[in-house]
């Protein structure tokens, strides 16, 4: 992945706030609650996301999984497998 738009999107995912998760929720089709987005955004914050480093992703997304359900916590990782090719 071009090192630039790593940054921005490693960026973007530090800054994101619940109310975008929801929006970009919706643009995708994933049913997202306004009290699972905060969830979620709780997660992200723990500490500081690297798309590019898979460990960290897959933790995340297990982490996501336990909130919001095995079935939006797989649509949310193949969006971050699609972010990263």
């Amino acid at each position: 992945m071009n090192p630039f738009l790593q940054q921005m999107i490693n960026h973007k995912l530090n800054n994101l706030s619940a109310e975008e998760l929801t929006a970009l929720a919706s643009q995708y089709n994933i049913q997202l609650t306004d009290t699972q987005a905060v969830q979620i955004i709780r997660i992200l914050r723990k500490e500081k996301i690297d798309v590019a480093d898979l460990q960290q992703r897959d933790r995340i997304i297990r982490q996501i999984e336990a909130v919001v359900g095995p079935h939006t916590a797989q649509t949310v990782k193949v969006m971050f497998q699609s972010i990263v090719r």
